[in-house]
């Protein structure tokens, strides 16, 4: 608490809710069970809280009459978010240069945040109840960012604070090209983290942990723990640790989970696989077809789309990227996974899924920032449609 001041976010800790759950509490606009309404009055009256003109300014969540919240597919995100500072340059030189850049810009980043605002903001029929376990500091930039989770449909779920006690940041240097540098910093979640500041129960919807590659080795008791309870767990390899990127650690891990995300690079260090790319798919599905059981693996390829290799053995599904003019491929992998999960979580196809997020995830390379274009159900489901009809003709 800065200058032992409680904050909202305290708040939501305190009670095991999500900041925009005690922004409904506060401001009467959306109904609040009575069970958790109790836990928060009884954390307020604990930490002598007062709403502060955040709190009350925090939006209410929107949420159609006649669909209760809680009875959606639940998703819950955990790993980063972060202030991405944007800066477009032509080219990146040389050491002790000094660059003009076009702009600099802040942006809402962070890989789990932006697989949560891509799964948030598919909607109908694919709408998902979207929390996000995360760190959060007490300054403004952690205010501006939660506010903007919630206006983008996104629970955030502070369950732990930095140690310097402000968001993290990160730069994010962007060439003409498309290519990007992103120099960020870091943090790392643990299972006693999420353990101590949630109630996990068994849920009453198909409901997904989907945990960030930084904190996979912590994590692991959790993922154990919740799939005992009937969740499925899905990862996505950003940021995963060295321990994890060898044969047997990432056979474990895709044994361990129900779903992983992993690019091509990744994979391709994982394995020491150096197969020209043309072969790539065939050798990662002989890789992979030795680790019995194991989850579905997801293989994102850049602009030449995905390939899905279901746990059943069966072959590989390819899928496309969608051709665009590229402006800044941060986050595509990250919204690639938010698009994925929040239509697999509706019981799509593991090939509808993966067309959705093929597209899903061009698209979001044509604006700048990891969240610069949030795609809709109905968007990509136009592009698909007429993509079926052009090559039909």
């Amino acid at each position: 608490m800065r200058n032992g001041r409680p904050t909202i976010s305290d708040v939501a800790r305190m009670a095991g809710v999500s900041i925009g759950t005690v922004s409904h509490f506060l401001n009467g606009k959306v109904p609040v069970r009575q069970d958790t309404a109790k836990r928060i009055e009884n954390a307020i009256r604990q930490l002598s809280y007062r709403p502060s003109l955040f709190a009350r300014a925090l939006p209410a969540r929107v949420v159609k009459p006649d669909i209760d919240d809680n009875l959606l597919p639940r998703l819950l995100v955990v790993g980063h978010i972060c202030v991405d500072y944007l800066c477009r340059v032509p080219v990146l030189s040389g050491r002790d240069d000094r660059l003009p850049a076009s702009h600099i810009e802040k942006a809402l980043g962070g890989p789990a945040a932006n697989v949560a605002v891509a799964a948030a903001g598919i909607g109908e029929p694919y709408a998902l109840r979207v929390d996000l376990a995360t760190i959060v500091g007490d300054d403004s930039d952690s205010e501006w960012a939660l506010n903007e989770l919630v206006d983008r449909g996104v629970n955030a779920l502070p369950i732990h604070r930095p140690a310097n006690n402000r968001l993290p940041r990160a730069i994010v240097v962007i060439e003409a090209d498309g290519r990007r540098t992103i120099l960020h910093e870091t943090f790392e979640l643990s299972d006693i983290d999420l353990t101590a500041n949630m109630v996990i129960e068994m849920p009453p919807t198909r409901s997904c942990l989907h945990v960030e590659g930084f904190h996979y080795e912590r994590m692991i008791p959790s993922i154990a723990r919740f799939r005992d309870l009937g969740w499925s767990v899905s990862l996505h390899t950003a940021g995963l640790p060295a321990g994890a990127r060898n044969p047997v650690a990432f056979g474990d891990l895709v044994a361990a989970t129900d779903l992983v995300f992993v690019n091509e690079e990744t994979f391709r260090e994982i394995y020491d696989v150096r197969a020209p790319r043309a072969s790539m798919i065939d050798e990662a599905h002989r890789i992979l077809s030795r680790i019995k059981p194991r989850g579905d693996v997801v293989l994102t390829r850049s602009e030449f789309g995905a390939v899905v290799f279901p746990k059943s053995g069966r072959l590989p599904i390819e899928v496309p990227a969608l051709p665009v003019d590229l402006v800044d491929a941060t986050g595509a992998g990250d919204a690639f996974a938010g698009v994925f999960l929040s239509l697999w979580l509706h019981g799509a196809s593991l090939e509808v899924a993966a067309r959705y997020a093929a597209i899903g995830a061009s698209l979001t390379t044509t604006a700048e920032g990891a969240q610069g274009y949030r795609v809709t159900a109905a968007e990509l489901e136009h592009l698909l449609s007429a993509e079926d009809v052009r090559r039909a003709v």
